[in-house]
């Protein structure tokens, strides 16, 4: 009974070890198995102008939710932008008020030269009907003239200054409007000088401290998004297929995850030491009769050589 129980035992051990060895050595062959790189959604928190860090209020390591407030800054850069634009907005204000009251002073006088105007024109032609008639002198017919020609010339320019100050009171409120709006925008970028995080993750990195002075566009934090995912290197030739959606297991050391295979792409592995050598075109002898051949074995074995060496690059994400 005993040397039975060693032989169980024995012959046991030998399956598990044949079953131990066949899979150090196939089952990378059969079934899917590849290690790889986890991976993160990286970001930054950056100001899209100079500015001056004065309070950092994450560390490395903290969990952070996305809009939440991470850097307040300061930049003398935007306080001179919104000066100069709120000196511009006053200036255009200003004549644009002007140009309000010379408006309502053409309007009022408007009427009264045109009124003016038609009545010297009346005048005009009842008195070159008299001419006419022999009953006026030409002097009294001059002065009559004159006085149309005046009325029609202060009409007229009180028309043509009205249609100005129409068209510039219109282009200077367009103006406005937008100098208005690029203050309203300079001032929510600025935000009372407070960063927020673009994502919710984890800080990775804090690359600036209290006082320090950033160019604009260079980050001041790094942080790491929830979502993860895995970059897996697998070789072809296997006996299994990969394809999209497939359901995979990923070990990450602390026990396995669920994930699914969302993107497969190929990537070129190194080229062999002997593959390396520039290919020489044959002289024209060697095109002719059994030549013909040999040199064009050494391409054609390039050819099946290369087209074995890819990988499968397989993107998996986690559940």
């Amino acid at each position: 009974m005993k040397r039975m129980a060693i032989k169980w035992t024995y012959l046991l051990a030998l399956i598990a070890f044949g079953v131990w060895m066949f899979d150090v050595f196939l089952g990378a062959n059969i079934y899917l198995r590849a290690e790889g790189l986890v991976l993160g959604q990286p970001a930054v928190v950056a100001a899209e102008y100079n500015v001056t860090v004065r309070d950092v209020l994450v560390k490395e390591g903290d969990r952070v939710l996305g809009g939440q407030v991470v850097v307040r800054i300061s930049s003398h850069q935007i306080a001179e932008a919104r000066a100069r634009l709120s000196s511009e907005a006053a200036a255009r204000a200003a004549r644009l008020g002007d140009m309000d009251i010379r408006m309502e002073v053409v309007s009022a006088t408007l009427a009264a030269a045109e009124h003016r105007e038609a009545v010297a024109m009346e005048s005009k032609t009842q008195l070159d009907e008299s001419y006419k008639k022999g009953l006026l002198p030409a002097l009294t017919r001059t002065a009559a003239a004159e006085q149309a020609y005046h009325g029609q010339k202060d009409a007229e320019a009180l028309r043509a200054e009205k249609r100005a100050l129409t068209d510039q009171i219109k282009m200077l409120t367009i103006a406005t409007e937008q100098a208005d709006l690029a203050l309203s925008d300079l001032l929510d970028l600025f935000d009372q000088g407070r960063l927020h995080a673009p994502i919710a993750g984890t800080v990775n990195a804090v690359l600036a401290n209290r006082g320090a002075v950033v160019r604009a566009g260079d980050a001041l934090l790094e942080l790491v998004g929830e979502h993860r995912f895995v970059v897996a290197w697998v070789p072809v030739g296997r006996w299994y297929s990969l394809e999209v959606g497939r359901r995979v297991s990923i070990d990450a050391g602390a026990g396995a995850f669920p994930g699914i295979i969302a993107r497969i792409g190929t990537v070129a592995s190194p080229c062999r030491a002997n593959f390396k050598k520039p290919l020489h075109r044959p002289s024209a002898s060697n095109w002719s009769g059994s030549n013909s051949r040999k040199a064009s074995r050494p391409l054609r074995t390039l050819l099946r050589s290369g087209s074995t060496n890819g990988n499968v690059m397989a993107f998996s994400r986690l559940e």
